[in-house]
């Protein structure tokens, strides 16, 4: 329905992800649909297929390389970094909890002055914001392994993970 009215969005927003997962090109999604149900599949499997890094889709000009949000980059950076080890990663897969759950933060580093003055309570360092963000529960608590967060669905309406994730 919103295809009608935006199709241009919804071919950056959904359908041009849905191709790269399905082996198409420039399909709509009513296309996406039927391609997707000749392999007998939903669109729901479609969309929980792994993203893989490294694809460059097309779309609003001008481009200007690969496109992340925010919390992709810096699992790709991270990546870059050897964070990571050998460990086969798809940077794409992560979520900014994703960021903070991964155990490779130093629990026991020394945070500068400035970071207890903006709260002494908080074992990382939380500069700025008018809200605090406490994510000491899970803050560096899940060992990383091969294509984390690749199977690691979350459930409305809490959005828990299964054990691992």
């Amino acid at each position: 329905m919103l295809e009608a009215v935006m199709p241009k969005t919804i071919q950056n927003m959904f359908a041009a992800g849905m191709n790269k997962r399905l082996g198409t090109e420039g399909l709509n999604m009513k296309g996406v649909a039927a391609a997707a149900a000749e392999k007998g599949m939903s669109i729901q499997d479609v969309m929980a297929m792994v993203e893989q890094d490294g694809w460059i889709y097309t779309g609003l000009e001008p481009r200007d390389g690969m496109a992340f949000v925010c919390s992709a980059y810096t699992a790709s950076v991270w990546k870059a970094a050897g964070i990571f080890g050998d460990d086969e990663i798809n940077a794409t897969e992560w979520t900014p909890r994703d960021m903070y759950v991964a155990d490779v933060f130093d629990k026991n580093f020394n945070r500068p002055q400035q970071c207890i003055d903006a709260d002494p309570n908080l074992p990382y360092c939380q500069l700025i914001g008018k809200y605090r963000v406490d994510i000491t529960h899970e803050w560096s608590s899940v060992k990383t392994y091969a294509h984390m967060n690749e199977h690691c669905g979350s459930y409305y309406p809490d959005y828990s993970r299964q054990p691992g994730c």
